[in-house]
């Protein structure tokens, strides 16, 4: 299969200020902004339209993953208010019910109405990344935000057990992952119930341990970024107070990788 990474589907954009909104040129169904962090954050299941008319999925997980959409901008928001830069966000704003931008294209719809949507979603992504490798090399984080109600107070964090995050590790070891300084450890500071934590690590949650969109952009691929699947519980989700929280942890965990600069 060809790497995805490796080209840019013919999208014409325009670039925008950050913080503006979706930028000129993307499909209708997607939600595409520019930034200035070497950060990108990705929601692929709170959408709630249908692409033209495209059928119902028979097969795979249909919920809608609420807040989350709307939990990437207000991070995003954060973000500048304390950087005066932002990241990168993508999102879609088709409904899961008739395309699933976090399988395969041949697992992701049940007729080809819904693939332009779908195809534009991750043209965007691969602009994104390519633009940020370019700009700041192999220190860039994607971030992919995920709802769960099976575990409702707690944070999964999924890499595919590290794969994902290859580059990551293999600059500052398994810590950086899972240990107090990491994403996951900022998190657990701040009150919240992270899995897994601690070094050495328990396996990832194989319900949670990553899907199509962290596997497709993570550093274990040559044109890759630093990915990882954070899956939030319901009330994780409801929480006041998460999106700023979710800021402070990035900007710490950035600054002590040096993805940012102190």
């Amino acid at each position: 299969m060809m790497n995805r990474l490796s080209f840019s589907f013919l999208l014409m954009c325009v670039l925008v200020p950050p913080g503006a909104a979706s930028e000129p040129g993307t499909h209708a169904m997607v939600d595409s902004r520019p930034g200035t962090l070497p950060l990108i954050l990705t929601a692929p299941h709170d959408g709630d339209q249908r692409p033209d008319s495209a059928p119902l999925r028979r097969h795979g997980e249909t919920v809608r993953d609420l807040r989350t959409a709307q939990l990437a901008l207000d991070v995003a928001r954060r973000l500048e208010e304390k950087l005066g830069a932002r990241p990168a966000v993508v999102l879609a704003r088709f409904s899961r019910k008739y395309a699933d931008a976090n399988r395969t294209e041949q697992e992701a719809a049940d007729g080809p109405e819904a693939l332009p949507a779908y195809r534009a979603y991750h043209a965007q992504i691969t602009r994104h990344v390519e633009q940020a490798r370019a700009q700041f090399g192999n220190g860039v984080l994607l971030i992919d935000l995920h709802g769960q109600g099976q575990e409702i107070n707690t944070l999964f964090i999924g890499t595919r057990d590290a794969r994902t995050v290859r580059q990551l590790v293999q600059r500052h070891g398994i810590g950086a992952l899972y240990g107090a300084g990491s994403l996951a450890g900022e998190l657990a500071t701040l009150g919240y119930r992270v899995f897994p934590l601690g070094v050495p690590p328990a396996r990832e949650d194989r319900r949670f341990q990553g899907g199509h969109t962290v596997f497709l952009y993570g550093s274990q691929n040559p044109a890759g970024v630093d990915a990882i699947q954070l899956e939030l519980g319901t009330t994780l989700r409801n929480t006041p107070g998460l999106a700023s929280d979710l800021a402070d942890a990035l900007i710490a965990f950035m600054r002590t990788y040096q993805i940012w600069p102190r």
